[in-house]
């Protein structure tokens, strides 16, 4: 009885012995990101078309290098081993150009001219990848991203000429997939040593073009088809907000 008795209490001090002992720390396996996004298209083509409207017509419209290209973000990561992670990527945006003047005609007197440029949808999904230097870091964690997929856009341009005696216009509707590339460098700043959020900021340069050849319709039309070149080329900066879990 006493040898029971004796196996019974060992195991009960070995029972609260590990209910006792403090819990390991869990290291996060994963981490969402939501971030504001400020890029700089090239757009030469399209700023070109705009400039050799304004060259025609002696307007001043603007072009995309006179307004802030700005894009919402998230991101979800997996933790592969302390220095990869592999996840997802999507970006959304929209934006508009657009410009009222009043130009002289030759034999109908002053026009109304108004030019409209307007992306609808201009959305990102990407397969992207952290590479981290320094894992064990804990007041700035820097890292190295590769990211690579496909994009989806679509926009309308329209271009309208007229006062009491005619109206002329132009309309050219463009959307298409095509394939992008990204890499940069960003660092998240932890808010605490404790805490799961962090502070996102980095900056990334962004390979992605979509030129082809798209309807025109209208009076103003030069051609049946045109080429629509749409070069979001450039670099780009952002910040955000990161949690661990």
């Amino acid at each position: 009885m006493s040898r029971h008795r004796s196996l019974l209490l060992t195991a009960l001090i070995l029972v609260v012995a590990a209910a006792s002992a403090p819990a390991q720390d869990q290291k996060p396996s994963h981490w969402w990101t939501m971030y504001l996004q400020r890029s700089w298209p090239k757009q030469t083509a399209t700023n070109a078309q705009i400039r050799l409207i304004n060259d025609t017509f002696g307007s001043n419209f603007d072009t995309w290098d006179d307004v802030t290209n700005l894009s919402l973000g998230t991101q979800l990561f997996w933790r592969i081993n302390p220095k990869f992670r592999l996840g997802v990527e999507l970006d959304f945006s929209q934006g508009q150009i657009e410009g009222e003047t009043t130009v002289p005609t030759d034999e109908a007197g002053p026009a109304n001219l108004k030019f409209v440029q307007n992306y609808s949808v201009f959305a990102n999904l990407l397969a992207a990848a952290h590479w981290m230097p320094c894992p064990e870091c804990e007041r700035v964690k820097p890292f190295i991203l590769l990211a690579a997929g496909f994009a989806y856009e679509r926009d309308t341009t329209q271009l309208t000429l007229h006062n009491t005696f005619f109206y002329e216009r132009l309309e050219v509707l463009n959307d298409g997939w095509f394939p992008v590339l990204t890499f940069g460098v960003g660092i998240d700043v932890p808010l605490s040593q404790s805490s799961p959020w962090a502070v996102q900021f980095g900056a990334a340069y962004y390979w992605g073009r979509l030129k082809h050849m798209v309807p025109a319709t209208g009076s103003l039309a030069p051609a049946a088809e045109i080429e629509a070149d749409t070069d979001s080329t450039g670099p780009n900066v952002w910040v955000g907000v990161v949690r661990a879990f």
